[in-house]
């Protein structure tokens, strides 16, 4: 006799519960991260697993469905926590395609991304056809076409939410980290949009039967899922931006929150109401881009965001965890495992071609296509979507497939991503340091609670003696170095300054010897000066005076020397009186670091 989901339902925690819950297990998780030196989304994943298997032996019923059946439905009304966490994650995505940065990465990102995103469909679609031809898997042949173009779409989405949360958990800022962004970016439009076309087209065609109200309205339903959800985007974004200019910050959040939880649960209705919808995804990353485009300061949101929000990101990737499809990843077989790697080698590949095709110096090659591997959201939400509407064995594959995929993906992913900045020099040397019990080191957290708690009461509490360590430039400056040639011209210079987020530009020789520093007041000049910019170079405009710092000058020191000169950025050489430029450490970067060391009693 198997047990009864309903019998069950008194046995597992409520809602409320289980979200307290999935928070306490994102603060171990996060900090069992933290001390492995690996990403803490991993640490959040991981957590999730860990309370459903808890969950899971405290209900204690013979029917595994039954068990999985509970704990899925005690979570259904927490969705709207993560319809909100998916929408700020893709909005702040949705921002790379501001103006600026758009210059800066725009043609390299696309470049990049149509040569990875052409390698992914090509290597999945033949992988998935000889697996299929091979093992017989899919029946005929029409149900294997289909089923390999749908994977093969899927396959280019890169899960936004893990990928973003690695580079703001390492502080991670260059032109890999902003091309991660760009191209995540690209690829969650095309991978919503084309998915969503082939499956209607296909359905439109008879070749995939259909069920519930879609079945009748099939143009509608592709006009409504992309131009719709552009359109609804752009509405969206355009009331955020109003209220946010005319509102205080904090009734301005409460409308900012608010639009993506309607966005998210708005969907579902309208899908099992009328039949068509728009795409909640793809309208986030639509009122993302149109919001950093409109708005005046649109960055001063999205820093907030990071803080206000951080329970909510949080939470969603325990959720994620607690979601994950473990028990897919042995039903998977050959055809899951000629998707896994087809799409792994179509990242790396397509990625290396398109930077040799863009002809983009980024000190990543080899290593961006694998940090683009993180697959979950995005191909979840698509599964869901086969599986209300697609009538077929193969719809049962496609979901087997795609969420155990998710499993491994979600699992190396964030690592990819991680090494791929550290290693193009665009993470600090301190947040790599950074101990797992900081702030507080070495207890002085626990030691200052009771001083306080004995002052609280009138005891008599002994000052903290402890002294932290010495910091050094080594340890807060970025080795990813863009520098301008000596001999660029003035129009080269521009390009470079256009691109960059400084207002200060090292100088090198061909050689590589530093030659100075170009400061934007100096090009600010010559601009308003026609008759001098097919005159000048780099290295007429750099001030060979500028001074440098060399790598194990102390933070105290740096200080000094910051508050002497109106500087924001200073170039790093290996010993007093090199010529080589090492990395750049800046003010703000400095400032930083201090405040953190404060944190610590």
């Amino acid at each position: 006799m198997t047990d009864s989901p309903l019998c069950l339902v008194g046995v597992v925690p409520g809602p409320g519960l289980l979200f307290g819950m999935m928070l306490v297990a994102a603060i171990v998780g996060g900090y069992s991260a933290r001390f492995l030196r690996i990403p803490r989304v991993v640490g959040f994943l991981a957590g999730g697993v860990a309370l459903r298997a808890l969950l899971g032996e405290l209900v204690g019923a013979n029917d595994d469905r039954a068990i999985a059946d509970v704990l899925e439905n005690v979570a259904k009304p927490l969705a709207a926590i993560k319809d909100l966490a998916l929408g700020l994650i893709l909005f702040t995505i949705g921002g790379v395609f501001e103006r600026s940065s758009l210059r800066a990465i725009g043609r390299t990102a696309l470049k990049i991304s149509l040569s990875e995103i052409t390698l992914v469909l090509g290597g999945v679609l033949l992988a998935v056809l000889v697996v299929t031809k091979l093992m017989g898997t899919s029946g005929d042949t029409g149900q294997g076409l289909v089923l390999a173009l749908l994977l093969a779409t899927a396959a280019v989405a890169t899960a936004p939410a893990a990928t973003l949360f690695v580079l703001q958990e390492y502080e991670s800022k260059g032109p890999v980290t902003r091309t991660i962004l760009g191209v995540t970016a690209i690829n969650n439009i095309v991978c919503i949009v084309l998915f969503q076309v082939v499956f209607l087209l296909l359905a439109s065609t008879g070749t995939i039967e259909t069920r519930g109200l879609i079945a009748d309205h099939l143009v509608l339903a592709l006009v409504a899922s992309t131009i719709g959800s552009v359109a609804i985007g752009v509405v969206v974004a355009t009331m955020i931006s109003i209220t946010y200019t005319k509102l205080p910050l904090g009734e301005a959040l409460l409308f900012f929150f608010a639009m993506f939880i309607i966005l998210g649960a708005g969907e579902e209705w309208l899908w099992q109401h009328r039949g068509v919808s728009y795409n909640r995804l793809l309208t986030a990353l639509v009122v993302g881009a149109v919001f950093a485009n409109i708005t005046v300061d649109a960055q001063k949101l999205t820093t907030m965001l990071r803080t206000v929000a951080a329970p909510v990101f949080a939470g969603f990737f325990v959720m994620a965890g607690y979601d994950l499809h473990l028990e897919d990843l042995a039903h998977m077989g050959w055809l899951g495992a000629a998707y896994v790697l087809a799409r792994a080698f179509g990242k790396w590949g397509g990625c290396k071609l398109g930077i040799r095709w863009a002809k983009a110096p980024l000190r990543a090659e080899g290593r961006l296509g694998p940090a683009l591997m993180c697959q979950a959201a995005v191909v979840i939400g698509l599964a869901s979507f086969v599986d209300r509407f697609w009538v077929s064995e193969s719809a049962s594959m496609f979901s087997t497939i795609v969420l155990g995929s998710v499993v491994l993906f979600e699992v190396v992913g964030p690592l990819c991503v991680k090494r791929c900045v550290v290693q193009a020099g665009e993470v600090k040397a301190v947040t790599l340091l950074r101990r797992p019990e900081s702030p507080g080191e070495n207890g002085s957290g626990i030691r200052s609670a009771l001083r306080n708690l004995g002052r609280l009461f009138g005891m008599h509490a002994d000052p903290d003696t402890g002294v932290p360590e010495e910091m050094r430039v080594d340890h807060i400056m970025r080795t990813n170095v863009q520098t301008i040639p000596a001999s660029a011209t003035f129009t080269d210079v521009l390009h470079a300054i256009e691109r960059s987020t400084h207002s200060h530009f090292p100088v090198v020789t061909d050689d590589g010897t530093f030659a100075g520093v170009i400061h934007f007041s100096d090009v600010h000049d010559v601009i308003y000066d026609p008759t001098l910019t097919n005159l000048v170079t780099a290295v007429d405009l750099a001030d060979a005076d500028s001074t440098t710092v060399t790598i194990d000058m102390t933070l105290k020191d740096l200080m000094g020397l910051f508050s002497q000169q109106d500087v924001a950025v200073f170039p790093v050489v290996e010993e007093a009186g090199g010529k080589r430029i090492v990395g750049l450490v800046e003010q703000r970067d400095l400032l930083r670091a201090l405040h953190k060391s404060q944190e610590s009693p």
